[in-house]
Protein backbone atom coordinates (compact mmCIF):
# COMPACT_ATOMS: atom_id res chain seq x y z
CA UNK A 1 0.00 0.00 0.00
CA UNK A 2 3.28 2.31 0.80
CA UNK A 3 4.48 1.73 -2.66
CA UNK A 4 0.90 3.71 -4.37
CA UNK A 5 1.83 6.76 -2.36
CA UNK A 6 5.91 6.72 -2.59
CA UNK A 7 5.95 7.05 -6.38
CA UNK A 8 8.30 9.73 -7.53
CA UNK A 9 10.15 10.30 -3.93
CA UNK A 10 13.52 8.55 -5.38
CA UNK A 11 13.47 11.31 -7.98
CA UNK A 12 13.56 13.81 -6.21
CA UNK A 13 15.95 13.72 -3.67
CA UNK A 14 19.99 13.96 -5.04
CA UNK A 15 22.18 12.64 -2.49
CA UNK A 16 25.01 14.90 -1.02
CA UNK A 17 28.70 14.20 -1.75
CA UNK A 18 30.93 15.29 1.14
CA UNK A 19 34.63 15.37 0.09
CA UNK A 20 37.95 16.99 1.94
CA UNK A 21 37.30 20.51 0.85
CA UNK A 22 33.57 20.27 2.16
CA UNK A 23 34.92 19.39 5.26
CA UNK A 24 37.96 21.85 5.68
CA UNK A 25 35.55 24.71 4.89
CA UNK A 26 33.05 23.72 7.63
CA UNK A 27 35.94 23.25 9.81
CA UNK A 28 36.58 27.11 9.34
CA UNK A 29 33.45 28.33 9.16
CA UNK A 30 32.97 26.86 12.61
CA UNK A 31 36.33 28.54 14.45
CA UNK A 32 34.82 32.00 12.93
CA UNK A 33 31.78 31.40 14.57
CA UNK A 34 33.12 30.53 17.65
CA UNK A 35 35.94 33.89 17.62
CA UNK A 36 32.99 36.00 16.75
CA UNK A 37 30.59 34.27 19.56
CA UNK A 38 33.87 34.96 22.17
CA UNK A 39 34.56 38.89 20.92
CA UNK A 40 30.79 40.04 20.58
CA UNK A 41 30.09 41.04 24.26
CA UNK A 42 33.31 43.01 24.45
CA UNK A 43 31.87 44.73 21.43
CA UNK A 44 28.59 45.37 22.84
CA UNK A 45 30.15 46.69 25.84
CA UNK A 46 32.37 49.29 23.85
CA UNK A 47 28.78 50.75 22.45
CA UNK A 48 27.73 50.96 25.65
CA UNK A 49 24.71 47.66 25.23
CA UNK A 50 25.69 46.36 28.51
CA UNK A 51 28.02 47.68 30.62
CA UNK A 52 30.93 46.53 32.61
CA UNK A 53 27.93 44.33 34.57
CA UNK A 54 28.49 41.18 33.41
CA UNK A 55 26.70 39.59 35.82
CA UNK A 56 23.57 37.45 35.32
CA UNK A 57 20.13 39.51 34.54
CA UNK A 58 18.20 37.26 37.19
CA UNK A 59 21.21 38.08 39.40
CA UNK A 60 20.78 42.48 38.52
CA UNK A 61 17.16 42.42 38.87
CA UNK A 62 17.82 40.48 42.48
CA UNK A 63 19.83 42.24 44.17
CA UNK A 64 18.50 46.05 42.34
CA UNK A 65 14.75 45.50 43.50
CA UNK A 66 15.20 43.77 46.26
CA UNK A 67 13.92 40.45 45.03
CA UNK A 68 15.90 37.95 47.71
CA UNK A 69 14.20 34.67 48.79
CA UNK A 70 12.06 36.46 51.78
CA UNK A 71 10.76 39.04 48.88
CA UNK A 72 10.23 36.10 46.26
CA UNK A 73 8.14 34.63 48.86
CA UNK A 74 6.09 37.75 49.26
CA UNK A 75 5.71 37.99 45.49
CA UNK A 76 4.73 34.63 45.10
CA UNK A 77 1.97 34.98 47.65
CA UNK A 78 0.87 38.33 46.67
CA UNK A 79 0.55 36.57 42.88
CA UNK A 80 -1.10 33.94 44.16
CA UNK A 81 -3.76 36.00 46.32
CA UNK A 82 -4.27 38.45 43.42
CA UNK A 83 -5.31 34.66 41.02
CA UNK A 84 -7.35 33.67 43.79
CA UNK A 85 -9.20 37.33 43.86
CA UNK A 86 -9.52 37.50 40.16
CA UNK A 87 -10.83 33.98 40.18
CA UNK A 88 -13.55 34.72 42.86
CA UNK A 89 -14.31 38.14 40.72
CA UNK A 90 -14.70 36.31 38.16
CA UNK A 91 -17.01 33.98 39.33
CA UNK A 92 -19.09 36.15 41.17
CA UNK A 93 -19.91 38.01 37.76
CA UNK A 94 -20.52 34.52 36.03
CA UNK A 95 -23.84 34.34 38.91
CA UNK A 96 -24.51 37.63 38.49
CA UNK A 97 -24.69 37.30 34.66
CA UNK A 98 -26.99 33.85 34.98
CA UNK A 99 -29.21 35.79 37.22
CA UNK A 100 -29.41 38.28 34.96
CA UNK A 101 -30.15 36.05 32.05
CA UNK A 102 -32.74 34.23 34.32
CA UNK A 103 -34.46 36.99 35.65
CA UNK A 104 -35.20 37.99 31.69
CA UNK A 105 -36.07 34.77 30.68
CA UNK A 106 -38.34 34.86 33.43
CA UNK A 107 -40.01 38.48 32.13
CA UNK A 108 -40.17 36.92 28.39
CA UNK A 109 -41.89 33.48 30.38
CA UNK A 110 -44.58 36.11 32.06
CA UNK A 111 -45.11 38.16 28.69
CA UNK A 112 -45.56 34.82 26.95
CA UNK A 113 -48.20 33.71 29.11
CA UNK A 114 -50.01 37.32 28.92
CA UNK A 115 -50.18 36.79 25.25
CA UNK A 116 -51.97 33.60 25.30
CA UNK A 117 -54.49 34.66 27.09
CA UNK A 118 -55.15 37.10 24.49
CA UNK A 119 -55.00 34.12 21.99
CA UNK A 120 -51.68 35.61 20.28
CA UNK A 121 -49.63 32.47 19.80
CA UNK A 122 -47.40 33.55 17.14
CA UNK A 123 -45.91 36.43 20.11
CA UNK A 124 -45.89 33.71 22.52
CA UNK A 125 -43.99 30.74 20.44
CA UNK A 126 -41.34 33.72 19.72
CA UNK A 127 -41.19 34.90 23.45
CA UNK A 128 -41.03 30.89 24.95
CA UNK A 129 -38.13 30.28 22.40
CA UNK A 130 -36.27 33.84 23.99
CA UNK A 131 -36.82 32.67 27.30
CA UNK A 132 -35.34 28.84 26.66
CA UNK A 133 -32.35 30.38 24.60
CA UNK A 134 -31.74 32.65 27.73
CA UNK A 135 -32.06 29.94 30.32
CA UNK A 136 -32.42 26.19 28.83
CA UNK A 137 -31.86 24.68 31.64
CA UNK A 138 -34.57 26.22 34.08
CA UNK A 139 -37.52 23.45 34.67
CA UNK A 140 -39.90 26.01 34.46
CA UNK A 141 -39.32 27.63 31.44
CA UNK A 142 -39.09 23.92 29.95
CA UNK A 143 -42.16 22.99 31.23
CA UNK A 144 -44.73 25.62 30.02
CA UNK A 145 -42.57 25.89 26.65
CA UNK A 146 -44.00 21.98 26.67
CA UNK A 147 -47.54 22.82 27.82
CA UNK A 148 -47.65 25.24 24.90
CA UNK A 149 -46.10 22.81 22.39
CA UNK A 150 -48.39 19.88 23.51
CA UNK A 151 -51.79 21.82 23.44
CA UNK A 152 -51.05 24.38 20.53
CA UNK A 153 -48.65 22.78 18.21
CA UNK A 154 -50.00 19.14 18.80
CA UNK A 155 -46.21 18.66 19.16
CA UNK A 156 -46.20 15.73 21.68
CA UNK A 157 -42.53 14.34 21.50
CA UNK A 158 -41.13 17.57 21.40
CA UNK A 159 -43.23 18.54 24.59
CA UNK A 160 -42.31 15.05 26.67
CA UNK A 161 -38.47 16.02 25.80
CA UNK A 162 -38.89 19.25 27.53
CA UNK A 163 -40.95 17.62 30.23
CA UNK A 164 -37.91 15.15 31.17
CA UNK A 165 -35.59 18.12 30.73
CA UNK A 166 -37.26 19.75 33.63
CA UNK A 167 -37.30 16.92 35.49
CA UNK A 168 -33.14 16.27 34.81
CA UNK A 169 -32.62 20.24 36.37
CA UNK A 170 -35.10 19.90 38.83
CA UNK A 171 -36.06 15.73 39.83
CA UNK A 172 -39.30 16.98 41.74
CA UNK A 173 -40.78 19.55 39.91
CA UNK A 174 -44.73 18.34 40.50
CA UNK A 175 -46.36 20.07 37.41
CA UNK A 176 -43.06 18.70 34.97
CA UNK A 177 -43.75 14.93 36.91
CA UNK A 178 -48.35 15.18 36.17
CA UNK A 179 -47.14 16.35 32.46
CA UNK A 180 -44.56 13.41 31.71
CA UNK A 181 -47.09 10.98 33.11
CA UNK A 182 -49.27 11.89 30.84
CA UNK A 183 -47.63 12.70 27.69
CA UNK A 184 -44.90 9.54 28.00
CA UNK A 185 -47.92 6.64 27.33
CA UNK A 186 -48.89 8.62 23.74
CA UNK A 187 -44.77 8.88 23.24
CA UNK A 188 -44.46 4.91 22.94
CA UNK A 189 -47.87 4.82 21.18
CA UNK A 190 -46.07 7.28 18.66
CA UNK A 191 -43.02 5.47 18.57
CA UNK A 192 -44.10 1.86 18.48
CA UNK A 193 -46.46 2.81 15.52
CA UNK A 194 -43.21 4.12 13.58
CA UNK A 195 -41.71 1.05 14.27
CA UNK A 196 -44.42 -0.75 12.99
CA UNK A 197 -44.44 0.99 9.83
CA UNK A 198 -40.82 0.24 9.48
CA UNK A 199 -41.30 -3.35 10.14
CA UNK A 200 -43.83 -3.47 7.23
CA UNK A 201 -41.28 -1.62 4.62
CA UNK A 202 -38.83 -4.20 5.76
CA UNK A 203 -40.76 -7.09 5.28
CA UNK A 204 -41.31 -5.66 1.50
CA UNK A 205 -38.04 -5.74 1.00
CA UNK A 206 -37.29 -9.19 2.26
CA UNK A 207 -39.41 -10.38 -0.64
CA UNK A 208 -37.51 -8.90 -3.11
CA UNK A 209 -34.75 -11.88 -4.13
CA UNK A 210 -30.53 -11.01 -3.84
CA UNK A 211 -30.37 -12.00 -7.50
CA UNK A 212 -32.75 -9.11 -8.54
CA UNK A 213 -29.91 -6.81 -10.66
CA UNK A 214 -31.97 -3.65 -8.85
CA UNK A 215 -30.95 -5.11 -5.34
CA UNK A 216 -27.65 -5.73 -6.45
CA UNK A 217 -27.08 -2.59 -7.83
CA UNK A 218 -28.43 -0.88 -4.59
CA UNK A 219 -26.50 -2.71 -2.48
CA UNK A 220 -23.06 -1.74 -4.39
CA UNK A 221 -24.57 1.84 -4.18
CA UNK A 222 -25.43 2.12 -0.70
CA UNK A 223 -21.95 0.59 0.00
CA UNK A 224 -20.23 3.31 -1.12
CA UNK A 225 -22.46 5.44 0.26
CA UNK A 226 -22.22 4.16 3.51
CA UNK A 227 -18.41 4.55 3.63
CA UNK A 228 -17.96 8.08 2.08
CA UNK A 229 -20.43 9.82 4.39
CA UNK A 230 -19.38 7.38 7.61
CA UNK A 231 -15.85 9.22 6.27
CA UNK A 232 -17.22 12.63 5.66
CA UNK A 233 -18.76 13.03 9.19
CA UNK A 234 -15.68 12.89 10.74
CA UNK A 235 -13.86 15.00 8.38
CA UNK A 236 -12.59 13.42 5.70
CA UNK A 237 -12.82 15.12 2.42
CA UNK A 238 -12.95 12.47 -0.04
CA UNK A 239 -15.94 13.03 -2.22
CA UNK A 240 -18.43 9.81 -3.17
CA UNK A 241 -16.90 9.61 -7.07
CA UNK A 242 -13.61 9.31 -5.45
CA UNK A 243 -14.12 6.81 -2.34
CA UNK A 244 -16.00 4.99 -4.98
CA UNK A 245 -12.75 5.13 -7.66
CA UNK A 246 -9.99 4.10 -4.41
CA UNK A 247 -12.47 1.38 -3.25
CA UNK A 248 -12.81 -0.57 -6.59
CA UNK A 249 -9.54 0.27 -8.03
CA UNK A 250 -7.08 0.93 -5.00
CA UNK A 251 -5.40 3.83 -6.80
CA UNK A 252 -4.35 6.81 -4.89
CA UNK A 253 -6.46 9.83 -5.52
CA UNK A 254 -4.27 13.52 -6.15
CA UNK A 255 -4.25 15.95 -3.86
CA UNK A 256 -5.66 13.74 -0.76
CA UNK A 257 -3.47 12.81 2.05
CA UNK A 258 -2.45 9.19 2.85
CA UNK A 259 -4.20 9.71 6.26
CA UNK A 260 -7.30 10.26 4.37
CA UNK A 261 -6.58 7.21 1.97
CA UNK A 262 -5.94 4.84 4.64
CA UNK A 263 -9.95 6.16 6.70
CA UNK A 264 -11.19 5.20 3.65
CA UNK A 265 -9.59 1.61 3.04
CA UNK A 266 -10.18 1.06 6.79
CA UNK A 267 -13.72 1.34 6.72
CA UNK A 268 -14.29 -0.38 3.94
CA UNK A 269 -12.20 -2.99 5.48
CA UNK A 270 -14.43 -3.18 8.64
CA UNK A 271 -17.31 -2.90 6.64
CA UNK A 272 -16.60 -5.82 4.76
CA UNK A 273 -15.57 -7.49 8.19
CA UNK A 274 -19.09 -6.86 9.34
CA UNK A 275 -20.92 -8.22 6.06
CA UNK A 276 -19.03 -11.30 5.46
CA UNK A 277 -18.21 -12.48 8.72
CA UNK A 278 -20.32 -10.93 11.66
CA UNK A 279 -23.50 -10.77 10.21
CA UNK A 280 -23.82 -14.55 9.15
CA UNK A 281 -22.60 -15.36 12.52
CA UNK A 282 -24.80 -17.41 15.22
CA UNK A 283 -23.89 -16.55 18.88
CA UNK A 284 -23.37 -14.02 21.14
CA UNK A 285 -21.12 -10.34 20.49
CA UNK A 286 -18.22 -10.37 22.34
CA UNK A 287 -15.63 -7.73 22.97
CA UNK A 288 -12.98 -8.72 20.91
CA UNK A 289 -15.54 -8.09 18.07
CA UNK A 290 -16.11 -4.73 18.82
CA UNK A 291 -11.85 -4.80 19.12
CA UNK A 292 -11.54 -6.80 15.42
CA UNK A 293 -14.31 -4.33 14.06
CA UNK A 294 -11.61 -0.81 15.31
CA UNK A 295 -8.71 -3.23 14.27
CA UNK A 296 -9.93 -2.53 10.65
CA UNK A 297 -11.36 0.51 11.05
CA UNK A 298 -7.87 2.37 12.01
CA UNK A 299 -5.82 -0.73 11.06
CA UNK A 300 -4.43 1.46 7.95
CA UNK A 301 -4.19 4.77 9.93
CA UNK A 302 -2.84 3.56 13.14
CA UNK A 303 -1.61 0.30 12.98
CA UNK A 304 -0.36 -0.06 16.65
CA UNK A 305 -3.08 1.52 18.61
CA UNK A 306 -5.72 -0.17 16.27
CA UNK A 307 -7.93 -2.87 18.21
CA UNK A 308 -6.22 -1.48 21.53
CA UNK A 309 -8.14 0.34 24.33
CA UNK A 310 -7.11 3.03 25.25
CA UNK A 311 -4.43 3.42 28.23
CA UNK A 312 -5.32 7.80 29.03
CA UNK A 313 -7.82 9.80 29.82
CA UNK A 314 -9.90 12.08 27.22
CA UNK A 315 -11.82 14.82 26.50
CA UNK A 316 -14.59 15.03 23.63
CA UNK A 317 -15.11 18.96 23.72
CA UNK A 318 -17.33 19.37 27.54
CA UNK A 319 -17.99 15.43 27.74
CA UNK A 320 -15.66 13.52 30.13
CA UNK A 321 -15.25 9.73 29.31
CA UNK A 322 -14.69 7.07 31.65
CA UNK A 323 -11.24 7.09 32.91
CA UNK A 324 -8.73 4.28 30.98
CA UNK A 325 -8.61 1.97 33.77
CA UNK A 326 -12.34 1.44 33.92
CA UNK A 327 -12.86 1.10 30.16
CA UNK A 328 -12.03 -3.58 30.48
CA UNK A 329 -14.72 -3.68 33.61
CA UNK A 330 -17.61 -1.12 31.14
CA UNK A 331 -16.52 -3.06 28.39
CA UNK A 332 -17.42 -6.30 29.58
CA UNK A 333 -20.60 -5.15 31.05
CA UNK A 334 -21.91 -3.17 28.15
CA UNK A 335 -21.49 -6.99 26.12
CA UNK A 336 -23.21 -8.52 28.97
CA UNK A 337 -26.22 -6.28 28.44
CA UNK A 338 -25.90 -5.81 25.20
CA UNK A 339 -26.92 -10.14 25.25
CA UNK A 340 -29.09 -9.62 27.80
CA UNK A 341 -32.54 -10.68 27.57
CA UNK A 342 -33.43 -6.94 28.67
CA UNK A 343 -31.64 -6.11 25.13
CA UNK A 344 -33.42 -8.52 22.97
CA UNK A 345 -36.44 -7.27 24.43
CA UNK A 346 -36.05 -3.72 22.67
CA UNK A 347 -37.44 -2.95 19.08
CA UNK A 348 -34.15 -3.85 16.71
CA UNK A 349 -33.64 -0.50 15.64
CA UNK A 350 -33.99 0.84 19.62
CA UNK A 351 -31.40 -1.82 20.05
CA UNK A 352 -28.92 -0.32 17.98
CA UNK A 353 -29.78 2.94 18.68
CA UNK A 354 -28.56 2.22 22.72
CA UNK A 355 -25.70 0.04 21.26
CA UNK A 356 -24.57 2.92 19.59
CA UNK A 357 -24.99 5.42 21.99
CA UNK A 358 -24.00 3.14 24.69
CA UNK A 359 -20.39 2.32 22.90
CA UNK A 360 -19.54 6.30 22.15
CA UNK A 361 -20.25 7.29 25.51
CA UNK A 362 -17.99 4.66 26.88
CA UNK A 363 -15.10 5.83 24.43
CA UNK A 364 -13.04 3.03 24.48
CA UNK A 365 -10.21 3.97 21.83
CA UNK A 366 -8.77 6.92 21.17
CA UNK A 367 -9.61 7.58 17.77
CA UNK A 368 -12.81 5.62 15.83
CA UNK A 369 -15.56 5.23 18.14
CA UNK A 370 -18.19 6.34 15.94
CA UNK A 371 -17.03 4.92 12.91
CA UNK A 372 -16.86 1.52 14.91
CA UNK A 373 -20.55 2.67 17.18
CA UNK A 374 -21.96 2.73 13.74
CA UNK A 375 -20.88 -0.10 12.43
CA UNK A 376 -21.71 -2.06 15.67
CA UNK A 377 -25.31 -0.49 14.90
CA UNK A 378 -25.62 -1.35 11.55
CA UNK A 379 -24.43 -5.17 12.38
CA UNK A 380 -27.58 -5.55 14.96
CA UNK A 381 -29.57 -4.23 11.94
CA UNK A 382 -28.48 -6.10 9.56
CA UNK A 383 -28.87 -9.33 11.77
CA UNK A 384 -32.66 -8.00 12.05
CA UNK A 385 -33.54 -7.84 8.34
CA UNK A 386 -32.39 -4.33 7.68
CA UNK A 387 -30.21 -3.24 5.22
CA UNK A 388 -27.21 -1.06 6.52
CA UNK A 389 -28.51 2.37 7.69
CA UNK A 390 -26.21 5.43 6.22
CA UNK A 391 -26.39 8.63 8.62
CA UNK A 392 -25.25 11.36 6.04
CA UNK A 393 -23.03 13.79 6.35
CA UNK A 394 -25.55 16.79 5.97
CA UNK A 395 -27.20 15.32 9.13
CA UNK A 396 -24.27 15.37 10.91
CA UNK A 397 -25.10 18.60 13.81
CA UNK A 398 -28.34 17.14 14.33
CA UNK A 399 -26.62 13.21 15.03
CA UNK A 400 -24.09 15.08 17.65
CA UNK A 401 -27.01 17.41 18.95
CA UNK A 402 -28.94 14.27 19.69
CA UNK A 403 -25.69 12.23 20.84
CA UNK A 404 -25.57 15.47 23.23
CA UNK A 405 -29.12 15.30 24.14
CA UNK A 406 -28.26 11.72 25.24
CA UNK A 407 -25.56 12.91 27.35
CA UNK A 408 -28.03 14.84 29.14
CA UNK A 409 -30.27 11.72 30.45
CA UNK A 410 -32.97 11.54 27.34
CA UNK A 411 -31.87 9.14 24.90
CA UNK A 412 -35.51 8.74 23.11
CA UNK A 413 -34.68 11.43 21.05
CA UNK A 414 -31.37 9.93 19.38
CA UNK A 415 -33.79 6.58 18.85
CA UNK A 416 -35.50 8.70 17.26
CA UNK A 417 -33.09 9.85 14.96
CA UNK A 418 -31.99 6.37 14.38
CA UNK A 419 -35.91 5.09 13.70
CA UNK A 420 -35.78 8.14 11.02
CA UNK A 421 -32.18 7.37 9.17
CA UNK A 422 -33.34 3.59 8.77
CA UNK A 423 -36.42 4.41 7.18
CA UNK A 424 -35.23 6.44 4.64
CA UNK A 425 -32.97 4.03 4.01
CA UNK A 426 -36.08 1.36 3.28
CA UNK A 427 -37.33 3.95 1.21
CA UNK A 428 -34.58 4.39 -0.67
CA UNK A 429 -33.99 0.50 -1.30
CA UNK A 430 -37.83 0.41 -2.19
CA UNK A 431 -37.93 3.33 -4.71
CA UNK A 432 -34.75 1.61 -6.68
CA UNK A 433 -36.10 -2.14 -6.05
CA UNK A 434 -39.85 -3.22 -6.30
CA UNK A 435 -42.58 -2.36 -9.15
CA UNK A 436 -45.14 0.42 -8.44
CA UNK A 437 -42.95 1.37 -4.95
CA UNK A 438 -45.07 4.76 -4.55
CA UNK A 439 -48.36 2.52 -4.52
CA UNK A 440 -46.81 -0.16 -2.28
CA UNK A 441 -45.62 2.95 0.08
CA UNK A 442 -49.18 4.40 -0.34
CA UNK A 443 -50.84 1.67 1.43
CA UNK A 444 -48.08 1.45 4.40
CA UNK A 445 -49.31 4.59 5.24
CA UNK A 446 -52.84 4.44 4.62
CA UNK A 447 -52.79 0.72 7.14
CA UNK A 448 -50.86 2.84 9.56
CA UNK A 449 -53.26 5.69 9.61
CA UNK A 450 -56.20 2.93 9.88
CA UNK A 451 -54.31 1.84 12.97
CA UNK A 452 -53.83 4.93 14.73
CA UNK A 453 -57.54 5.34 13.94
CA UNK A 454 -58.69 2.57 15.76
CA UNK A 455 -56.51 3.08 18.88
CA UNK A 456 -57.59 6.59 19.44
CA UNK A 457 -61.37 5.77 19.14
CA UNK A 458 -60.87 3.34 21.58
CA UNK A 459 -59.34 5.65 23.85
CA UNK A 460 -62.42 8.03 23.58
CA UNK A 461 -64.29 5.78 24.15
CA UNK A 462 -63.58 5.26 27.34
CA UNK A 463 -65.42 7.03 30.35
Amino acid sequence: MWSLFAVGIKDTVEPIMFNKLNLVLICLSSVAVAVFVSLMPESLTFWGYLGSDRRPLGVKLTEEFGCGSDSQHAVTLNTLQLHKTTMLQLSQASVQRNDELKGEALAALHLARDHLKHDKKEKALKLFRHALALAPNHPDVLNEYGEFLERNEKDVLTAEHLYCRALIASPTHSKALQNRKRALPLVEEIDQSSFNRIDQKRDVLVKVPDSHPAMRRMKKESYFHHIYHTAAIEGNTFTLSQTRSLVETRLAIGGKSIMEHNEILGLEAALNYVNSTLVHRIGAVTVSDILNIHKRVLGFVDPVGAGEFRTTQVFVGSFVPPEAKELNKLMQEFVLWLNSDEAMSFHPIELAALAHYKLVSIHPFYDGNGRTSRLLMNFILMQAGYPPVTIRKEDKLEYYQHLESANGGDVRPFIRFISRCTERTLDEYLWATTENSSVVLADIRHKEVDSRTIIIEHHSSEP
